[in-house]
């Protein structure tokens, strides 16, 4: 069929259409951070932020004579590690017209902006705490300051002259007690295939140097391989009492259950083996908002926040490196 002549159409009248512009922005960056959910909160009150840990003399035979005299045992002293805080920001400028005009799915333009950098914010700082391998950096008036990654504070398990799961180091070295202490990266081997007998012997030397880690964190590429080993319960199972964020199967180890946690900022060569609640984000400068100085016809905002880690006992956490992503 044809259209009757001199039909007056949409073609015709394009002039005077308004616009459907949907009052609503789609977004399906991911703003979930999986470790800074899980962590606890603390404040810092200086840009070197420290701390101390302490651990029991090991169990020996200990047994007495009746009316024995004593002199003083041995004792050792707390370990104090400290970490540096980090300044983490993003600023925006908007023209005075921009923050006036009526824009389509937001308030106003800063007020947008401002929220949309908040997110991006928590993504740096999920990245700089599990997504790279980075030793604390102290900064000076031209280096900024680096807080310490959470691999830098744990043993790992990576191939040197072996592949094998009991192979295992701290900073690149051998070690019976594999604590970091935030100031070296661990040092890279061969990749290798992420298997179920890496993280069970993860699993069991963290339980070992006296952890009770109860979440696995990795990437969406190792969660997928993960989710098909046998110690997996069920994906159906209830997680509603775990204190993982996201997507969790429930792997039953020989020292009790832990959750699968897929991080998409996760370090792509490597799984983490935490107890979260040795962990702590402490903040010296919480997230806020100053005003930049006016220099025209536009409004200037910083957004920061200055934060750093707290990796209360390392060894209750382990590592697993070098793995293929």
């Amino acid at each position: 069929m044809a259209q009757p002549t001199n039909t007056f159409d949409t073609y015709d009248g394009a002039n005077s259409i308004r616009e459907d512009l949907a009052d609503v922005i789609y977004n399906i960056s991911p703003t979930e951070t999986p470790f800074m959910s899980n962590a606890s909160k603390g404040t810092a009150t200086n840009t070197l932020y420290e701390w101390q840990t302490d651990s029991l003399a090991d169990a020996g035979a200990n047994a007495q004579i009746e009316g024995d005299d004593y002199t003083g045992d041995a004792r050792t002293a707390t370990v104090r590690l400290n970490n540096q805080t980090q300044i983490s920001s993003k600023s925006v400028t908007i023209s005075g017209t921009d923050d006036a005009v009526d824009n389509a799915g937001m308030s106003t333009q800063m007020a947008y902006q401002l929220a949309k950098m908040g997110k991006e914010i928590k993504r740096d700082m999920e990245r700089a705490l599990v997504g790279i391998e980075n030793a604390k950096v102290a900064g000076n008036a031209t280096t900024a300051r680096e807080t310490a990654s959470v691999g830098t504070w744990y043993g790992g398990n990576k191939p040197g002259t072996s592949s094998s799961a009991g192979n295992f180091s701290t900073n690149g070295s051998p070690s019976a007690t594999p604590a970091g202490t935030g100031a070296t990266a661990i040092a890279g081997g061969t990749n290798r295939t992420y298997t179920e007998a890496l993280l069970k012997a993860g699993l069991l030397k963290a339980f070992e140097l006296g952890g009770e880690p109860e979440t696995v964190m990795m990437s969406p590429s190792h969660k997928q391989l993960a989710s098909a080993f046998t110690g997996v319960a069920t994906k159906y199972k209830d997680a509603s009492d775990r204190v993982s964020i996201g997507t969790t199967d429930i792997y039953v180890s020989d020292f009790g259950e832990v959750a699968f946690v897929p991080n998409r900022h996760q370090n792509a060569n490597r799984v983490d083996i935490l107890q979260m609640d040795m962990w702590s984000v402490d903040f010296l400068r919480p997230f806020q908002t100053s005003d930049l100085a006016k220099t025209g016809d536009s409004d200037k905002k910083l957004l920061l926040a200055e934060w750093t880690l707290c990796a209360k006992a390392p060894n209750a956490n382990y590592g697993i490196f070098n793995l293929t992503a």
